[in-house]
């Protein structure tokens, strides 16, 4: 009975670290999208195409981040490596668009959210949310 700390936590149930997950990312794509359509309101209509392709690219980068798809690298290399393309194509859009920079930074940020959520939404309500994001909300907590 000695070796008992007694001030241990016990250690967070998959149910908790699911529901950690689902309520830090939905804020999170929630708090984007809001903002991105604070900033810009019905004017993301006419770059409605920078918001679904960011959505798209962000919500296929988190999974590739979460379920370890790139064999031999760290998924906080791939997450790095990610951030960078995903930071060139903001910088694309900015220099290729005939609107302005801050329409644009909206959409981003609007897709950003989207992004977010859908991945999500797919995998933590459709599927289970994986493993490698369940053990970094674990070791935190």
């Amino acid at each position: 009975m000695d070796d008992i700390d007694p001030g241990a936590q016990p250690s967070m149930s998959v149910h908790e670290a699911t529901q950690e997950v689902l309520r830090t990312d939905l804020a999170i794509g929630i708090g984007g999208t809001v903002l991105g359509y604070a900033e810009a309101g019905t004017a993301l209509v006419d770059v409605l195409a920078v918001v679904v392709g960011f959505g798209l690219l962000t919500g296929i980068t988190v999974a590739v981040v979460e379920h370890d798809a790139v064999p031999g690298v760290y998924p906080e290399v791939a997450a790095l490596a990610a951030f960078i393309v995903l930071s060139g194509v903001v910088a694309g859009l900015m220099m290729l668009s005939e609107v302005s920079v801050t329409l644009v930074l909206a959409a981003v940020l609007s897709g950003f959210g989207v992004g977010v959520i859908g991945n999500r939404l797919l995998y933590g309500i459709v599927f289970d949310v994986p493993a490698y994001r369940l053990s970094r909300v674990r070791e935190t907590s």
